[in-house]
């Protein structure tokens, strides 16, 4: 929902539709710089909530430099953590970008990119409060549960476009909106039983790790929230059938942790892919929680390699 918000908000600030609008996933950056690489007849080509790793950096830079030398305006806002050397080198190959991490990725947008003289503040800052509350998980604003249940992970472009255009359009909710969440919130509501049963937890130097499947029917952070409140864990792995792992804590600095296996995100959330070797596929199968352990492994092995996890400070 925050990406699709912070699109939202740009287009709004604008007036103008843009040529395409793409929506992504970091790990799939690879494909995207080179879909991008080809293009013509663009003036601009904007990024929101999209952060970057140690993975995709030399590739980003070496092809915005060449988009930013044949004439095109390069913008980039994020609320992700972002190395410094990274910032740096992005600003000195041309690129515009702001990263702001005490919001989230609409906010940055809604705080730092161009507008024009016909924006109604009332409407962005109601907004922006809303997504925020849902996305950073503070739930200080009443809409921050629905905003957070509206667009998910597994809907098509299809809807996230219906979504958009509604905000664009100023209009910040609608009944759609309202029978959407309600659809889900009754499907997330049977989803965890499903998720009690099937998850798996281990303890280790003291840190307790849960691994749970990703539910169709319930957001990951908040399968996080529920392991995490019930069965006091200390880091929670939702697991997806394709390898995408999403990490949540409230006291380590996972991020450290997705950087290693190659993903990133915020020090309380965030995420890697895994490519899944066929061998597991196929105990899968038999054993239903066969690639939940071995995320488990990846997972303790990682920390012992790293010699643990820093707790947040």
């Amino acid at each position: 929902m925050d990406g699709v918000g912070a699109a939202a908000i740009y287009i709004y600030y604008h007036g103008i539709k843009p040529k395409q609008i793409i929506f992504t996933e970091p790990y799939l950056l690879d494909k995207i710089f080179n879909k991008i690489s080809r293009v013509r007849g663009v003036d601009k080509i904007v990024f929101s909530d999209l952060g970057l790793n140690n993975n995709y950096i030399y590739l980003a830079v070496n092809t915005l430099r060449k988009l930013i030398d044949q004439g095109i305006t390069i913008e980039w806002y994020d609320h992700h953590v972002w190395e410094d050397e990274w910032i740096a080198r992005f600003k000195g190959i041309g690129v515009k970008i702001n990263i702001d991490r005490s919001t989230c990725g609409a906010g940055v947008v809604a705080k730092y990119a161009p507008r024009r003289k016909e924006i109604d503040e009332k409407y962005v800052d109601e907004l922006v409060k809303g997504i925020c509350a849902g996305d950073l998980f503070k739930f200080d604003h009443w809409r921050g549960p629905w905003f957070l249940r509206l667009v998910r992970r597994r809907d098509d472009d299809k809807w996230r476009l219906y979504v958009l255009e509604k905000l664009v359009n100023g209009n910040g909710w609608c009944k759609e909106f309202t029978e959407k969440v309600v659809e889900r919130l009754e499907q997330e509501l049977n989803g965890y039983n499903l998720l009690k049963e099937s998850l798996i937890i281990k303890e280790m130097n003291g840190i307790k790790i849960a691994v749970a499947p990703q539910i169709e029917f319930i957001e990951n952070s908040f399968s996080a929230a529920y392991i995490i409140g019930r069965f006091g864990v200390d880091i929670v792995a939702i697991t997806s059938r394709d390898g995408k792992i999403s990490l949540r804590s409230l006291e380590y600095n996972i991020r450290d942790l997705a950087l290693k296996l190659g993903g990133g995100g915020h020090p309380r959330a965030a995420g890697f892919k895994l490519k899944i070797p066929l061998s597991i596929k196929l105990k899968q199968l038999i054993d239903k929680k066969t690639l939940l352990n071995y995320v488990l492994e990846i997972l303790v092995d990682a920390i012992e390699k790293s010699g643990g996890l820093n707790r947040i400070q």
